[in-house]
C-alpha cells in the first residue's frame, strides 16, 4: 500500500479522534479528507475499524439527496448536527453516511479493514455489515459517541479519483464521488476509469451490479431515486 500514499504528515503518535470542527465545513471538502481516516465501531470489549477509501457527497439542493424534500422521519438526523451518523436501509441493505452542515452528508460507500482483518468492505451495504452498524446506529455523535468514531489519517493518500456517484436516477453528472486510486476495496465501476457494461445507475449498494431492462432500482446509495424522497 505503501505507493498509495504520502510520505507527508506521518506520525508515531496515537491518532486523534475527529471532533465537530472537522465536519462542519464544506461536504466536498469533508468527503474528500475522509480518505485515509479510520472508522472505529465498537461492541462491548469488541471493536472493528476500516481505513476509508471512498465517498460520496450529497448536498443541499441536491435531488438526489435524501433531504432534498424537508425533514420527515426516516432522514431527521439529516438535519443533525455535523458529524451525526444517519444510518437508512434499502432493499435489507444497510447504508451511513456522516452529516456535514444541515442537510447535506457524505456517503460512506467502502473500507479497508484494518490489522489485517478479513471482510467483504466493497460498497456501503457490505462496509455497514461488516462493521456491525444497524439502523439502531441512526443519530449517534460520531464525534462523542462511545460506540462510532473516527479517527484522524495518519498519511495522506497520494491520489484522489474523482468522478460521478453511482447507485441514483438524478444528477448523476456530479463529480461528487471520491476514492484512494487504485484500492483495492474501492467499489466497481471505480471513479476516474471508464463504466463497466454495468450502468452507474444501476449499482447495488453491496457493491456489485444487476443488468435489468424495465425495471430500475431505487438507489442504494446516500440519495434519492426517481424523485422520491427518503420518507418512503
Amino acid at each position: 500500500m505503501a505507493d498509495r500514499w504520502s510520505t507527508e504528515g506521518r506520525s508515531s503518535e496515537p491518532r486523534r479522534r475527529l471532533g465537530r470542527s472537522f465536519f462542519d465545513r464544506p461536504t466536498v471538502r469533508v468527503a474528500r479528507a475522509l480518505l485515509g481516516t479510520t472508522l472505529v465501531v465498537r461492541d462491548g470489549a469488541e471493536e472493528r475499524s476500516v481505513l476509508l477509501s471512498e465517498t460520496e457527497a450529497y448536498l443541499r439542493g441536491d435531488p438526489a439527496s435524501h433531504a432534498f424534500r424537508g425533514p420527515t422521519r426516516r432522514n431527521r438526523s439529516m438535519f443533525g448536527r455535523p458529524g451525526t451518523l444517519y444510518v437508512f436501509r434499502i432493499h435489507q441493505v444497510v447504508c451511513a453516511n456522516l452529516v456535514t452542515r444541515c442537510g447535506e452528508a457524505v456517503l460512506l460507500r467502502a473500507g479497508t479493514p484494518n490489522l489485517g482483518a478479513d471482510g467483504r468492505t466493497s460498497g456501503p451495504g457490505r462496509l455497514c455489515r461488516y462493521l456491525g452498524l444497524t439502523l439502531s446506529d441512526d443519530g449517534r455523535d460520531a464525534t462523542r459517541d462511545r460506540r462510532v468514531m473516527v479517527l484522524a489519517r495518519g498519511r495522506r493518500p497520494r491520489a484522489v479519483a474523482v468522478g460521478p456517484r453511482v447507485g441514483i436516477r438524478q444528477a448523476v453528472e456530479r463529480p461528487l464521488r471520491f476514492a484512494i486510486r487504485d484500492e483495492p476495496s474501492v467499489s466497481r465501476p471505480r471513479p476516474g476509469r471508464p463504466p463497466t457494461s454495468a450502468s452507474p445507475s444501476r449499482s447495488r449498494g453491496d457493491g456489485s451490479s444487476r443488468r435489468t431492462r424495465r425495471r430500475r432500482r431505487p438507489s442504494s446509495a446516500g440519495g434519492t431515486s426517481g424523485g422520491r424522497t427518503g420518507g418512503r
